[in-house]
């Protein structure tokens, strides 16, 4: 799944697909309509210390949270009302495991967006497949993302997690249906119905889709600005063999700049959403099902974060957990934890040099230096 770009908003072109192309895309006339193209790839190297006895300690080249991206979009002439949007972004990987030769098994493509909008005075319908709305301002305002972040694995190909499992669940890109309203002042909500996830295990079905919401209000004042936001996530997935998961999650945010200084803090909260995605947690699954009876596990978590701006250089700090709680019915437990250093340079409009240090611990024990940078157009 975002200056000439100005760094956030790139995080929200990127992951959260704005309509909105950077100053810098390379953009075209193709009669009325207006085509760009816009893009970016990372590559890090990483030397990661496992702090378990008889752990393996590794030196690799990796991505980080983000793979590269390549975004090609068309915006339509105003037509009684209407402006449309279509846009495709496929992601393919600049890194590869230590055992893949020639990364032919390692570098694969990913079509993360594939959708069109139309807009008018009602607001925005969206149709296709871009980042879901559940958590989706939690990934989008983590230092991270233009980072490296936790790992799932010291020595594999592809991204690394972020904070994706380490204070927020991934809202993955999904397939969906939804509305966005005007700005209303400041205030702004999108709903939609989603392709429900479901247990690759057998037994298991979904008939009815998944909703989500977000409701967002952003203000400014003298010196700096404010965003609140909060979301949801329900889903009912039915077991042939009788019982029922209700996955329930809410989630609450904000951020506030001033004098240089970003803070933000982010917490969530539900049943059976997992701790890596719904349904899925790092330990397995997000409950267990037995005879005719399913429970949910309770999932939380949050991450505070704060950041100092030096001109082309941004300073944070951050830290952030998500957990899973026994019960007696079989859930497990799960509880993994990440603080973060990092340092995010903008040498100029198109380059990013990033130093990070984080550790890690849960299912992953790791002390991890990454030194890397970005590329944008």
């Amino acid at each position: 799944m975002m200056t000439q770009f100005k760094k956030t908003k790139l995080a929200a072109a990127v992951l959260a697909a704005s309509v909105a192309a950077p100053a810098s895309a390379v953009s075209w006339q193709a009669g009325d309509w207006e085509a760009s193209y816009t893009g970016t790839i990372n590559l890090f190297w990483n030397q990661i210390n496992n702090d378990v006895a008889g752990g393996q300690d590794s030196g690799h080249m990796n991505e980080g949270l983000l793979p590269a991206f390549h975004t090609m979009k068309v915006v339509s002439p105003a037509t009684n009302g209407l402006t449309g949007t279509a846009q495709i972004s496929f992601a393919p990987d600049s890194s590869r495991a230590k055992t893949d030769d020639q990364a032919k098994n390692g570098n694969q493509i990913d079509m993360r967006e594939v959708f069109f909008n139309v807009a008018g005075s009602f607001g925005t319908i969206s149709l296709g497949t871009t980042l879901s709305l559940f958590q989706r301002q939690a990934i989008l305002n983590d230092m991270t993302l233009f980072g490296v972040g936790a790992w799932s694995g010291t020595e594999g190909g592809g991204t690394t997690l972020g904070r994706i499992a380490h204070g927020y669940t991934y809202p993955e890109f999904n397939s969906r249906m939804t509305w966005k309203s005007p700005d209303m002042s400041g205030f702004g909500l999108e709903v939609g119905i989603f392709d429900p996830d479901e247990e690759t295990l057998a037994g298991f079905e979904t008939d009815t889709p998944q909703l989500q919401f977000e409701a967002k209000y952003s203000t400014s004042f003298d010196g700096g600005s404010v965003m609140v936001w909060a979301g949801g996530l329900h889903q009912e997935m039915e077991r042939t063999a009788g019982g029922d998961v209700t996955s329930l999650g809410v989630n609450f945010g904000a951020k506030v700049s001033a004098g240089g200084v970003s803070l933000v803090g982010s917490f969530f909260n539900g049943e059976a959403i997992g701790t890596v995605r719904t349904l899925n947690s790092v330990s397995g699954t997000a409950f267990t099902c037995a005879g005719t009876a399913c429970t949910e596990a309770d999932n939380d978590g949050y991450y505070v974060q704060a950041m100092y701006n030096l001109g082309a250089t941004n300073v944070g700090l951050s830290y952030g957990e998500s957990n899973q709680d026994a019960d007696a019915d079989g859930n497990t437990a799960d509880s993994n934890e990440l603080t973060t250093f990092g340092i995010y340079h903008d040498v100029n409009s198109w380059l990013k040099v990033v130093a990070e240090y984080n550790m890690q611990s849960g299912f992953q024990e790791n002390d991890a230096i990454s030194l890397g940078g970005f590329i944008f157009w």
